[in-house]
């Protein structure tokens, strides 16, 4: 798993957008967007943005954001010390039921199982896809468990942390 970084400072600018399906398109991930811009006690300030319906923030507050390490960052977890409230995303938002790549793999084990033993392929696809599946389900969920163990870790060292400074 990817390393967490904190970033610690005040919002001065918050906004939310939120996404408008027509004709009853259903959308696949959150519909709300948050873009937050934080400032950092050296003065420096940083863009982000959260994929969320829950943002217990607003301009002004004092928060810690816990964050991949990768080069556009992912918000996992907001802390507000102003309010003493946060969430955890990775708890809070729902995981997706069936990911981009499984798109591709459950075609290309129907080609080869049809491929390779014909109509016996294309019957044991149905079992075979729902195995899959429920494997896959289980991995991504353990994953997921393992992930908002690690930041509430980071979230209550960091509450440590900034309560130790004056």
């Amino acid at each position: 798993m990817p390393t967490l970084q904190t970033f610690h400072g005040r919002i001065v600018d918050l906004r939310r957008h939120t996404n408008v399906h027509r004709y009853g398109h259903l959308s696949i991930g959150p519909t709300d967007r948050y873009e937050l811009w934080l400032r950092a006690n050296d003065g420096a300030e940083r863009e982000f943005t959260v994929n969320t319906r829950t943002m217990p923030a607003r301009r002004g507050h004092e928060i810690s954001l816990i964050v991949t390490a990768q080069k556009v960052p992912q918000v996992l977890a907001l802390a507000n010390w102003t309010t003493i409230d946060g969430v955890n995303y990775t708890r809070t938002e729902a995981p997706p039921l069936v990911r981009a790549f499984d798109l591709v793999v459950l075609p290309a084990a129907f080609l080869a199982a049809t491929m390779a033993w014909g109509d016996v392929g294309m019957v044991l696809v149905i079992p075979g896809t729902l195995a899959y599946l429920l494997i896959a389900a289980a991995g991504r969920a353990l994953i997921r468990s393992r992930r908002a163990r690690q930041v509430d870790l980071v979230i209550d060292a960091e509450a440590l942390r900034s309560h130790e400074q004056p």
